[in-house]
């Protein structure tokens, strides 16, 4: 039997695409898409099908000294594309962010509206609005814990990418000269994140240093350096 190491997958509005809910519909996983005007069709149909109606939600969170007034729409059954009529469920979530703000040494209070939208074919009696709310959002996570760490910390950059492009030459059968296949890059990079993937999983999972006393990655990376930069401990022969 596998072993299953996610249920649902959270994207970006790149990858709201035909040939991926197919692939994930086959695989056997569940998605929520960020919906966006790069789906022209399906993202007017829901704005102006919720733009009739009142909301079917409306919550109020509060979370790191911030509010967020919150109204969510719901529907079912509209198609994906018109050359793929596919049904999908799209969630719409109108928020308005109120916090406080130091303007030149003053305390002003300050709003701002946002708008998202998700497609999903997740069951909405198992998954309701908020749920998906909350998971469409949770893929900032990707961004903060994933790309962004993986950029300022693991060098892991276009010129680190792009490195192998300088490749030596070989002379081919026809007698031309070509570049030799570029198989080093991908085994360095997944070298890389797995080296990443485990440290993440060490910090977060087993290292006192962030779960009691709240310490960064990089925080307990300083400690480990540290820790095996130190001579070992000198060893007396037994007599």
């Amino acid at each position: 039997m596998a072993v299953v190491f996610f249920d649902i997958l959270l994207l970006d509005a790149l990858y709201a695409q035909i040939p991926v809910l197919r692939l994930t519909q086959k695989i056997g996983w569940d998605v929520v898409i960020s919906l966006k005007q790069n789906l022209p069709e399906l993202y007017q149909s829901a704005v102006r099908l919720f733009a009739r109606r009142s909301p079917d939600d409306t919550l109020t969170e509060k979370r790191d000294h911030k509010t967020y007034q919150v109204q969510l729409w719901d529907t079912e059954g509209l198609p994906f594309t018109v050359n793929n009529p596919e049904v999908v469920r799209v969630v719409r979530s109108e928020e308005v962010l109120e916090r406080n703000r130091y303007r030149q040494g003053k305390r002003t209070a300050h709003r701002t509206d946002h708008e998202w939208l998700w497609v999903t074919q997740l069951d909405p009696q198992v998954f309701p609005a908020a749920i998906i709310r909350k998971l469409g959002h949770s893929r900032w996570k990707h961004e903060n814990n994933g790309w962004m760490d993986l950029t300022q910390y693991w060098a892991f950059k276009h010129g680190f990418l792009h490195a192998c492009q300088h490749r030596p030459k070989q002379v081919n059968a026809s007698g031309d000269r070509e570049l030799v296949p570029n198989r080093g890059l991908a085994a360095v990079t997944l070298i890389l994140l797995i080296a990443f993937a485990l440290s993440s999983a060490f910090v977060i999972r087993h290292s006192k240093l962030a779960r009691r006393d709240h310490c960064t990655a990089v925080a307990v990376a300083a400690q480990l350096h540290a820790s095996i930069s130190k001579a070992p401990p000198s060893i007396r022969a037994p007599d």
